[in-house]
């Protein structure tokens, strides 16, 4: 997809004017912060919302068509989930093998370790 697409459907899906504008660089980055951030310990307050918009990142980049572009991170990001067998996020009609949608952080703790409890009733 070219660029001009990929804003386009950013901008079409809703996110804000900061985003489609980065594009592909936007989405991108965003993926690697977000891992990065799940290796060193995700949020300890955060809400599970949070989470779920994050998990929205890799969802647009599938839509994008940058799967390649992200494959490292997302074996770094496979190796931190556990509980794989649960769905976190709803179901999105139009990605499939979206395996980021599955598990949550095995290292999550504080608030945010309780929010995945009472949400996704682990």
């Amino acid at each position: 997809m070219k660029e001009e697409q990929i804003q386009k459907l950013l901008k079409e899906k809703g996110c804000p004017e900061f985003m489609w504008k980065g594009g592909s660089r936007y989405l991108i980055d965003s993926w690697k912060k977000f891992v990065e951030d799940v290796e060193r310990g995700y949020c300890h307050d955060c809400l599970f919302d949070e989470y779920l918009n994050d998990l929205d990142t890799r969802t647009l980049i599938r839509l994008a068509g940058l799967d390649d572009n992200v494959k490292d991170l997302d074996e770094r990001f496979k190796v931190m989930l556990t509980r794989n067998d649960l769905r976190v996020s709803p179901e999105k009609p139009d990605v499939t093998n979206d395996f980021w949608n599955f598990g949550y952080p095995k290292n999550a703790t504080g608030y945010f370790l309780q929010e995945i409890h009472r949400v996704i009733k682990v």
